[in-house]
């Protein structure tokens, strides 16, 4: 295992950027620009397979401008499980680059575009743990907000450049990928604030607010202090009038809004945290179910209980 830490892949990537005026000169500045957010990008993904990452720069070509980048791949981490991990991804991390620049993370997750080759080959050899580690990483990418800040970034400085007319992304082993002009704004996020919302969500609940004052929550999520307001007057109702009692261990299960604000560079500047609706309350492992979570309980096995409609499809199939 330790030769195969050691062991560095090396990957060509092409930029091709067309231009109206058919001319192979581009403004330095906005170059740089862009070039800085590419870099950021691959960065960024190096980051999340826990691999170092060396970018060379090849003589441009012409027919437009041809950017040729020569990626240098290689493992730093330290475990085995971690190790295996970045030996199956190594091969394909042009393809993870090329899967955010053109857009394709919107129609399909990473997940899914690399279980043909290194999760089957995984699964074939039996390893589970490289396999849910492997999965870990690739569901991050698909949270990932800072890598859409980064792309979006990137588009946002080439829509600005009006003599791009569109731009090619190219590898040794694949066909050219085009993004066109009228496509750039798709990429663009014009508000620098990202909510995510996560149900049943576990919040185990250090300090309850047990007064109508807009005080802040104090709990631990995901291993993590933070501070959240209740959003849920209903349940925060119950809680003042004591329909609640919470002791050291008490959990609630909820709809939680988890709010990013990001600067100019994707980066994470702020985040705030509130509970939208209580879905009910946690000690050890009883359960006790709000009005909000009955009703949602109740429609969920409503949803599974076959109608006539499903009967109907099942016999048209048979």
């Amino acid at each position: 295992m330790e030769q195969d830490k050691l062991e560095i892949e090396k990957q060509l990537l092409q930029i091709h950027y067309y231009f109206t005026d058919e001319s192979h000169s581009m403004d330095a500045f906005v170059r740089n620009a862009m070039e800085k957010y590419l870099l950021n990008l691959m960065k960024e993904i190096a980051n999340i397979l826990d691999i170092k990452i060396k970018v060379e720069n090849q003589a441009r070509d012409e027919g437009g401008l041809i950017e040729s980048l020569i990626l240098h791949f290689d493992s730093i981490a330290t475990t085995s499980i971690a190790i295996g991990v970045a030996i199956y991804l190594k091969e394909s991390v042009n393809k993870i680059i090329i899967h955010y620049l053109t857009g394709a993370y919107k129609r399909e997750k990473l997940e899914n575009l690399l279980k043909k080759e290194q999760i089957k080959e995984l699964q074939l050899k039996n390893n589970n743990d490289v396999l849910t580690e492997l999965k870990k990483i690739l569901q991050g990418f698909d949270r990932s907000p800072k890598i859409r800040r980064i792309v979006s970034n990137f588009y946002n400085k080439a829509e600005k450049y009006e003599k791009i007319e569109k731009i090619g992304y190219k590898t040794e082993k694949s066909s050219e990928l085009l993004v066109k002009r009228e496509q750039f704004k798709t990429f663009i996020l014009t508000e620098n604030k990202d909510i995510e919302l996560i149900e049943n969500a576990e919040i185990e609940i250090i300090s309850p607010v047990l007064k109508e004052d807009e005080y802040k929550w104090k709990g631990i999520y995901n291993g993590n202090k933070i501070d959240f307001s209740m959003g849920d007057s209903s349940f925060k109702n119950d809680v003042i009038t004591q329909k609640y009692n919470f002791i050291n261990g008490t959990s609630i299960i909820c709809d939680l809004e988890i709010s990013r604000t990001f600067d100019e560079y994707g980066e994470e500047v702020k985040i705030s945290y509130r509970v939208k609706k209580v879905v009910g309350t946690r000690l050890d492992e009883k359960i006790e179910l709000t009005k909000f979570g009955l009703k949602r309980k109740r429609q969920k096995e409503k949803d599974l209980q076959p109608n006539l409609f499903n009967y109907q499809e099942r016999s048209n199939n048979d």
